[in-house]
């Protein structure tokens, strides 16, 4: 199945573990590493949804900015100057959708560290880790995540897998019954969501197709490198993705004040906030490295500090360390917060907490 954002995951994860390995920090620039960045403009708008001016961005770009949509990027589909910026281009300049600086190379929306809006940082992350590594996503994956994990199901490259290709999911959508009742029935749909199968990159944001099985594996070993009695020290055993420190430091709060004022004005919105989980309105948020951060308990639900997110297709993951619970919820219908996978998502979460308490009390 593809898996779409949940793929920001082991990006993280990844990212972390050159980290660790000291071949970078979170807080240093990165523009030296990844020179695409280095000459990217600002869109100014004129207060009318227009494009006013552009102007240079001269502020570094960090990893910890990429890791938690704090660097400037958004995806064009949520920004009309963007849209309108894509247009103005000459047909030969526009970029090709398999092309990760083709969809994702494009202007800033804000000075990098000051503002939060979701897009293709964590791709460009991707690629901070490609020259760093010397190698590209899926090798560096390959050999540090999934093949310590037992992981053999998982690929950028659909059309380079026949084996998997022959058995992914197909993509649904709810249509009308042709029985002429008002029930709505799952029909397939022949195109894949946001990316192209047949990609030229890693995209690093959003690009993986692999088994609901296969990516508990990971969410799974994020939840177990909390314990108390993994590793903090080098080396670490090969299935702890990470030191322990460096996993409890994904659950901490990232964003400035105008960064969590963004996000808490998106979550809103009712569509948007059912495509972030259809947690309570009121319930404060903030973002942490791989994913949304909650900062309140929600009785008989997720705790304070759980780390969630998901994917297009309807995908929803989140690790409790407080509870020590984690779980997904995949599925492969379009379009995203579809109501009944959403409230099919809490039915499973809420059922998974009161087990969990269950056992507690026995």
């Amino acid at each position: 199945m593809y898996i779409a954002s949940c793929t920001k995951l082991l990006t993280t994860v990844a990212a972390l573990q050159c980290v660790e390995r000291g071949l970078t920090t979170l807080d240093e620039d990165v523009r030296s590493i990844v020179t695409e960045l280095q000459d990217l403009d600002i869109l100014q708008d004129d207060g009318g949804g227009n494009i006013a001016s552009k102007r240079k961005n001269t502020t570094p770009i960090t990893l910890r900015q990429l890791l938690t949509h704090q660097s400037g990027f958004s995806y064009e589909n949520n920004e009309p100057l963007l849209q309108q910026w894509r247009k103005g281009l000459p047909e030969a300049e526009r970029g090709s959708s398999t092309s990760l600086r083709g969809r994702f190379l494009h202007p800033l929306l804000y000075e990098p560290g000051t503002n939060w809006s979701y897009g293709p940082s964590v791709d460009w992350a991707g690629v901070v880790i490609e020259r760093l590594t010397r190698s590209n996503l899926e090798e560096y994956m390959t050999q540090n995540i999934w093949e310590p994990l037992g992981i053999s199901d998982m690929t950028f490259f659909l059309s380079r897998r026949p084996d998997m290709q022959a058995r992914v999911a197909h993509m649904t959508r709810r249509v009308a019954s042709d029985t002429g009742s008002k029930q709505e029935v799952l029909a397939y749909s022949p195109v894949q969501p946001i990316l192209d199968p047949d990609v030229e990159d890693c995209f690093a944001g959003g690009g993986i197709f692999t088994s609901p099985r296969e990516l508990f594996k990971v969410i799974h070993a994020v939840l177990l490198a909390s314990n108390p009695s993994a590793s903090d020290t080098a080396p670490i055993p090969p299935t702890q993705l990470l030191r322990r420190s460096t996993v409890q430091s994904m659950f901490r709060p990232q964003l400035s004040e105008s960064g969590r004022a963004s996000l808490q004005k998106v979550a809103q919105v009712p569509r948007l906030n059912r495509m972030m989980g259809d947690m309570p309105v009121s319930a404060s948020r903030d973002w942490g490295l791989g994913g949304l951060l909650l900062m309140d308990d929600l009785p008989g639900w997720r705790g304070k500090g759980t780390l969630t997110w998901g994917g297009n297709p309807n995908l929803t993951w989140w690790i409790d360390l407080r509870a020590g619970l984690c779980g997904l919820y995949a599925a492969q219908l379009m379009p995203l917060g579809d109501q009944k996978s959403v409230e099919l998502t809490k039915l499973f979460e809420r059922e998974m907490y009161a087990r969990l308490a269950a056992a507690g009390s026995d």
